[in-house]
């Protein structure tokens, strides 16, 4: 059965594929812990969370759903030393890495350098998981499939479409994303995804994750 079709067999189901999420840089411990409840509670795929944040989680949720931290959050920009340096701290706390690829770089065609920097953060996630974030509401087709392509020669798990700061994600960018990926390198689609109806448009467009810091809104507008 394909996703979309589990997804309108069991609508609640829609929880296993969200990434539950909190990144706000001014996001306080209660906030976090009320997120990591919602985790609990609803059985959502993770939280995400900022680095600081990571150890809580950790603590909060145990073995019972996984935890995310972003990595060069939220432009990309650090160089790769340090996007490794800070993967290395967080490995004992998280499942899941959620990195953004060096905008700059891409923007200047070095492509090179876009390569090498995922690389550089793959070699260092290990078995873990690693998503790509390639902001995608700022490109244009081309150039999501173009930076898709660039940070799955990288070694990402996943191709993700933005950290949600600069508008939302369109079922044409996972498309754009789709369409520069092979197989075995999943989407993850977020930024202003907030109903049941918009997350099957995600699926449908190829997504298989969905990241979104209205999962409880979501699984509401199932019910």
């Amino acid at each position: 059965m394909s996703l979309e079709s589990s997804l309108l067999d069991d609508p609640s189901d829609v929880v296993s594929i969200i990434d539950h999420t909190n990144v706000d840089p001014t996001a306080t411990e209660a906030e976090i812990r009320e997120l990591c409840q919602e985790v609990d509670d609803y059985g959502f795929c993770s939280a995400v969370v900022v680095p600081y944040h990571a150890e809580l989680a950790d603590r909060m949720l145990d073995d019972r759903a996984n935890v995310a931290a972003v990595i060069g959050f939220p432009y990309g920009i650090q160089n790769s030393t340090a996007k490794r340096d800070e993967v290395e701290e967080l490995l004992e706390h998280v499942d899941e890495l959620d990195m953004v690829m060096n905008r700059t770089a891409f923007a200047n065609d070095d492509h090179e350098a876009v390569v090498e920097d995922v690389e550089t953060v793959a070699e260092a996630v290990g078995d873990k998981t690693l998503k790509c974030i390639i902001e995608s509401p700022t490109l244009s087709p081309p150039e999501i499939r173009r930076a898709a392509g660039l940070v799955e020669e990288g070694g990402a798990d996943f191709v993700k479409t933005a950290v949600g700061y600069e508008g939302p994600t369109d079922r044409a960018e996972v498309e754009a994303i789709a369409d520069g990926i092979g197989s075995d390198t999943e989407i993850k689609a977020s930024g202003g995804i907030a109903t049941f109806e918009a997350v099957l448009e995600m699926v449908r467009a190829g997504a298989t994750r969905i990241g979104a810091s209205s999962g409880v809104e979501i699984y509401n507008s199932t019910r």
